[in-house]
């Protein structure tokens, strides 16, 4: 018996003979592997944030302290937080704390896009279901492809920086020095600098602005809603193509119940991103 949700799945695929959804879903949702020697810069984080205009229209400048006193913006003071890390300026690593209860080493990478982490640590969180209700998606990057699971991580903490609603791949280890990445979805919000003296990354708020509900921008929150809509879309079409079928061997009819187990499981993220928006009053076109 496969204990391993990870080896599980290769040999369902296997015995149906249907590798086409893993490349399939590849071609929609492709995310970055750690890049071992990637050094951290602000010029990363601006060129992240320049990123935000959509669909070939300007992006907005960036908010200035001297508009504080604006009516989006509020007047609370922006605070700062120290964070220890371990390694060199080319790895950065943090202890980060998980729903309130699990604290992780995590390699600070602004090359990745977003949170991803080891099944280790997925399995001490209890976010791997044994009964094979995990969304399965596949990641990709210098080493090949790999398959993942996708879910949401309610909380996490980084010193005193906390963030909520995160959108989490797991895959195996890629290393016994950390349990996964922390990306620009979580540092762009925060204006980031390396401290190599003194072994720090501190994080500097911006100030709050009505422009960023629940602390994102426009950008994170259609491309996030167009990241999710994209892999429900995937699995939708790949259940009708598959339902065509007239006859079912017994491994057809396994993968088939799998099928439907996905799109279940993507529809349930798709609500929780779209209650948690609703909760924070995102504008609809934004969605």
């Amino acid at each position: 018996m496969l204990n391993d949700p990870f080896d599980r799945l290769k040999i369902m695929y296997l015995k149906a003979g249907h590798i086409l959804l893993i490349t399939s879903i590849l071609l929609i949702f492709i995310l970055n592997t750690v890049q071992a020697d990637r050094s951290f810069t602000n010029d990363d984080l601006e060129q992240y944030r320049d990123s935000s205009s959509l669909s070939g229209e300007q992006a907005e400048p960036t908010r200035t302290l001297a508009e504080e006193d604006s009516p989006k913006t509020t007047e609370r003071p922006l605070k700062k937080y120290a964070v220890p890390y371990s390694g060199n300026s080319r790895r950065i690593i943090i202890p980060v704390t998980f729903n309130g209860r699990v604290t992780a080493k995590m390699l600070l990478d602004t090359g990745a896009p977003g949170m991803h982490i080891s099944d280790t640590l997925a399995e001490k969180l209890g976010l791997l279901d044994s009964r094979e209700n995990n969304l399965w998606i596949v990641v990709g990057g210098i080493g090949g492809s790999v398959p993942a699971i996708f879910t949401i991580m309610d909380s996490i903490r980084v010193g005193e920086v906390e963030d909520n609603f995160i959108p989490t791949t797991i895959s195996r280890s890629v290393s016994d020095e950390f349990e996964g990445l922390i990306g620009m979805d979580f540092m762009a919000s925060y204006e980031v600098r390396i401290d190599t003296k003194k072994q720090m990354v501190i994080f500097e708020e911006f100030p709050e602005s009505m422009d960023t509900p629940a602390g994102h921008s426009e950008q994170w929150w259609r491309s996030t809603f167009n990241q999710f809509k994209s892999l429900r879309l995937a699995w939708e079409k790949y259940r009708e193509s598959f339902s065509r079928q007239v006859a079912f061997t017994q491994s057809e009819k396994n993968l088939k119940a799998f099928i439907d187990r996905q799109c279940s499981k993507v529809n349930e993220l798709n609500d929780r991103l779209s209650g948690y928006a609703s909760q924070h009053s995102v504008p609809l076109e934004w969605r």
